[in-house]
C-alpha cells in the first residue's frame, strides 16, 4: 500500500487543552473504536473493536504485552515504526496508511491516527485505527499500490464516506456521555477558479496551504473532510457549550480571510460557514449536514465571508439570564473587584438591550465597547500578579487573550446571528472569569 504520513502541532502547541487520558478511557468503555495504547513499541492496552477487527483467535485475545510489530504486515513495519518514532519525535499527532494482521493471516487496510503522549514521565503513544475495507475493497490486501477513496489526494483529508463514518462514532459517543457535537460545512466562494486559472503545481501549493489552515484551527480529536474542490466539513466531536462551535466556525472564517488577504489576485476567495449542532440540529449524521447546509445558504447571503448557525441553534441561543454578583466573586483587591462589577453590569445591560430589540449596530459597538474595557481590566489584573505580568499565570493570560481574539473574529462579519453568538459569548465567559484561581493565588 502506498502510505501517506502526516504530522501536526499537539493540540497543546495550538492553544487547546489535552484531553487525551479522557478521550481514551471514553473510547476504550464506549468498545466503538478499535483504539491502542504503545509504549516502547509494544502494545500497553487494546480496546475490544481492535480485537473484532483482527478477529478473536490467538493471539488477539490476548495482545496486551506483545509487540506492535507482531500485528503488522511485514512490508509495513518499517514505516510503522518510523512513525511511531516521529509521533515521539515531533511530540504531535500524525496519520499513516498500512496493513494490518488479522488473525487468520490477511491484511487489512487501516489508518492509524496516532497522537504521542506523557503518561507517568513514560513516553506513550495512542493509536486509533480506522478500518478502510469499504472504500479499497477486499481486495486491498493483495493491491499494495491501491489509493483508498476515502481520501483526499490533495489534502489527505477524509471523504464523504469516511466522514460519515466518523460522524457515526463521534455522534454515538457524543450520546452515551450527554454531550454536544457540530458540523460546520465550508464553502470557500472564488476558490475552485482560482485553482483551474493556476498551474498543478501552483494550485497543489495553494490547496496544502488552506488544508493546513483548516487543520490548526481545530483539535487533533476532531476530523476535516473535503466533499469537493470548494466545499469542506470539520467535525467537531466534542463541545462543551453551542457557542463553541460558532467561535470556531468564526475562527475559520478569519483564517481563511487572512490567508488571502495579502494577495488582489486572491484576495477574493472567502469562507462561508453553515453550522449544526448535535443534538439540537439532529442526531443523525446526515440530519446535522442537511442542518449545516441550510445554515450554509443563510452564510452565503451574508456577502464576503461569515458564518449563520441552524435555526434550532440560534433559537437555543435566544435565552440569556441576566447575572448576579455574588460574594464569592470578591478578590479583596478594590481595583479589580469594581472592574469586576462594572463588567457583569454592563454585560446585563448588553442583555437587556438586545431583549428590547435593539438594533445589531448598536449592539455591536457596545460589545465592542466592553472588550476594549477587557483589555484595561486585564493590564489592571497584571499588576497584581508579581513584578513579571503573569508569571506563573500564562494560562490565565493566554486565556485572556484568547476570549477577546474569538470576539473579533465573531464580530469580523458582523450579522444579528453574529451579534447574538457575541453576546452569548461574553455572557457565558463573566462568571468563569470572575473565579479564575490562578488569579487568586496570585493575589
Amino acid at each position: 500500500m502506498t502510505t501517506l504520513t502526516r504530522y501536526s502541532p499537539s493540540a497543546n502547541d495550538r492553544g487547546f487543552t489535552s484531553s487525551t487520558d479522557d478521550l481514551g478511557a471514553a473510547l476504550l468503555k464506549s468498545g466503538l473504536v478499535p483504539f491502542l495504547l504503545v509504549h516502547a513499541g509494544s502494545i500497553v492496552a487494546a480496546s475490544p473493536a481492535l480485537r473484532d477487527m483482527l478477529g478473536g483467535t490467538s493471539p488477539y485475545h490476548h495482545i496486551d504485552g506483545q509487540r506492535l510489530a507482531s500485528i503488522v504486515a511485514e512490508p509495513d513495519r518499517g514505516a510503522v515504526e518510523e512513525f511511531c518514532n516521529g509521533l515521539l519525535r515531533s511530540g504531535g499527532r500524525g496519520e499513516l496508511r498500512c496493513h494490518l494482521l488479522q488473525a487468520g493471516g490477511n491484511g487489512v487496510p487501516v489508518l492509524l491516527g496516532g497522537n504521542a503522549i506523557a503518561a507517568d514521565a513514560l513516553q506513550q503513544i495512542v493509536l486509533l485505527v480506522t478500518d478502510l475495507t469499504p472504500w479499497v475493497g477486499e481486495d486491498a490486501g493483495s493491491s499494495p499500490g491501491a489509493l483508498p477513496g476515502a481520501f483526499d489526494p490533495a489534502t489527505g483529508f477524509a471523504t464523504r464516506g469516511l466522514l460519515l463514518d466518523r460522524m457515526k462514532i463521534a455522534l454515538a459517543t457524543a450520546r452515551r456521555h450527554r454531550r454536544r457535537a457540530a458540523v460546520l460545512r465550508i464553502d470557500l466562494e472564488h476558490f475552485e477558479p482560482l485553482l483551474l486559472s493556476l498551474a498543478p503545481a501552483a494550485a497543489g501549493e495553494i490547496e496544502a496551504t488552506v488544508a493546513e489552515t483548516l487543520r490548526n484551527c481545530v483539535r487533533d480529536s476532531d476530523t476535516v473532510a473535503r466533499l469537493n474542490r470548494h466545499e469542506f466539513v470539520l467535525l467537531l466531536s466534542e463541545i462543551t457549550e453551542r457557542d463553541d462551535a460558532g467561535v470556531s466556525a468564526a475562527r475559520v472564517v478569519a483564517a481563511i480571510g487572512a490567508l488571502f488577504d495579502g494577495n488582489a489576485a486572491q484576495g477574493r476567495v472567502s469562507a462561508h460557514i453553515g453550522v449544526a449542532v448535535y443534538p439540537t440540529d439532529g442526531t443523525h449524521p446526515e440530519h446535522l449536514l442537511h442542518g449545516a447546509d441550510a445554515a450554509l445558504g443563510h452564510a452565503r447571503r451574508l456577502g464576503r465571508g461569515g458564518f449563520a448557525l441552524a435555526d434550532a441553534t440560534t433559537a437555543e441561543l435566544t435565552t440569556i439570564e441576566p447575572l448576579e454578583f455574588r460574594p464569592e466573586y470578591n478578590t479583596g483587591v478594590a481595583d479589580i473587584d469594581a472592574d469586576h462589577q462594572a463588567l457583569m453590569a454592563r454585560t446585563n445591560a448588553l442583555v437587556e438591550s438586545h431583549k428590547s430589540g435593539a438594533a445589531p449596530s448598536t449592539l455591536e459597538a457596545e460589545v465592542r465597547s466592553i472588550a476594549q474595557f477587557l483589555r484595561q481590566h486585564f493590564s489592571h489584573e497584571a499588576r497584581f500578579l508579581g513584578s513579571s505580568p503573569y508569571e506563573g499565570s500564562i494560562d490565565l493570560k493566554t486565556r485572556n487573550l484568547r476570549f477577546l481574539d474569538e470576539l473579533e473574529c465573531i464580530l469580523l462579519h458582523v450579522n444579528a446571528q453574529s451579534v447574538l453568538l457575541a453576546i452569548r459569548h461574553l455572557h457565558d465567559w463573566v462568571v468563569p472569569h470572575l473565579l479564575e484561581t490562578d488569579f487568586k493565588r496570585a493575589s
